[in-house]
């Protein structure tokens, strides 16, 4: 299994307390143990464990994405020592650097020192004021007049401005928030299900719509709308695409092994971050750290395998399921729990059934689908929509 990107946890804690957090509000502190801020000494060991990957495998490219808690924190000269050291390190490697940041402390200074190195910068915001109500800081109080001010200051340099991050609100109406985030004119916005699975559910009470309901909605005034359909929405363009090909692309969609590892503030190379909803120990920790393992013994690790097992990796309900080329058994840490492990459909199981459907009818409406395409995506409707088929019979594309 391949990797071209490393998120780079530059600080533990954060300057917001947003209520969904898994990170700081699903009841895993991990975080509390690690030094708040990461330092130079990783960077440089990590720049060189990426030169000395890239050279093993014959790459020439790598990306390196700052995230936390919130990154920065650092603030101006440990940024721009993170980013020197990462790029002395790996002198002949094209390595490309991003941030997420809820840009809160954006200034005029970090922008920067961010374009000094070619820099792309995601901000975290889930719409207009009233579908940020539990994005807070400490003291509870609101932060969208903040976040906001921080992200107009990134909007100012259209070059760097790689686009939006937004949890998704099932209380809320699926247009209006594409509505709010659309206004920002981002180049993509990345929708995040709310995190959850069977022993931890998604945090809140249940909301006005399910998932299914709420990404159904979200797609049809995607496509219907000049002005979004500009915008990369990723969840949506990914299920497009799973259906249109009959292969996921997207680690939401389960089958296809993400492209990145994560390494702590103090060195430890960790799996998905957001496994952090099913438990400290389930899938995430590696015991492996950038000072005595190399990128392709992590690959080699269990933590990592398990993400690269494909079909075969699925409970048996999900591998005789006729839509599972679409939604590939659903996003890793959803699957968690019931004493299985995960060795379950996607907490969000019922939705995906709703939603790729959903997709596939329109998309076999299209006048430029190929016939057999059509017939195909009719046939896995047919079949997921009769319950008596075998499903046996379901050879995979």
């Amino acid at each position: 299994m391949p990797v071209n990107t490393v998120i780079m946890k530059a600080a533990a804690p954060c300057n917001l307390n947003c209520s969904y957090c898994y990170e700081y509000n699903r009841g895993n502190d991990a975080w509390r143990l690690k030094p708040k801020l990461t330092t130079t000494e990783i960077a440089t060991q990590i720049g060189r464990r990426i030169s000395e990957y890239c050279l093993a495998t014959k790459t020439n490219k790598f990306q390196v994405s700052l995230h936390g808690g919130e990154p920065l924190l650092l603030g101006p000269q440990k940024l721009r020592d993170v980013f020197d050291a990462l790029v002395l390190n790996t002198p002949q490697i094209r390595l490309h650097l991003g941030i997420q940041t809820n840009a809160v402390l954006v200034t005029d200074e970090i922008l920067d020192i961010l374009e000094d190195y070619g820099a792309a910068v995601g901000v975290s915001i889930d719409g207009a004021i009233e579908h940020n109500r539990w994005r807070v800081d400490h003291s509870g109080n609101q932060a969208y007049d903040k976040i906001i001010r921080g992200l107009e200051l990134v909007r100012k340099r259209k070059r760097m401005f790689a686009g939006l991050l937004a949890v998704v609100d099932l209380s809320s109406e699926p247009e209006a928030v594409l509505d709010a985030l659309g206004k920002f004119e981002p180049p993509s916005i990345d929708l995040l299900p709310p995190f959850g699975n069977y022993d931890n559910p998604p945090f809140g009470a249940p909301g006005k719509y399910s998932l299914g309901e709420w990404m159904t909605r979200a797609f049809d005034y995607w496509i219907a709308s000049p002005n979004l359909q500009r915008i990369r929405v990723r969840y949506l363009e990914d299920a497009l695409v799973a259906v249109a090909s009959g292969e996921s692309r997207s680690d939401w969609f389960g089958v296809r092994p993400p492209g990145y590892f994560v390494v702590a503030t103090d060195g430890d190379y960790e799996g998905l971050d957001s496994l952090k909803v099913a438990g400290d120990e389930n899938g995430r920790k590696t015991g492996l750290t950038i000072w005595n393992a190399s990128l392709l013994d992590l690959l080699n690790h269990e933590v990592m395998k398990v993400r690269s097992k494909g079909i075969e990796g699925l409970c048996d309900e999900c591998r005789t399921c006729p839509i599972v080329s679409w939604c590939g058994g659903g996003y890793l840490p959803t699957r968690y729990g019931r004493g299985n492990g995960y060795n379950n459909p996607s907490y969000y199981c019922m939705d995906m059934k709703r939603f790729f459907p959903h997709v596939g009818r329109w998309l076999a409406g299209r006048r430029e689908i190929e016939p057999a395409t059509v017939l195909e995506i009719n046939r896995r409707i047919h079949m997921l929509e009769t319950p008596r088929t075998n499903p046996a019979a379901l050879g995979q594309k």
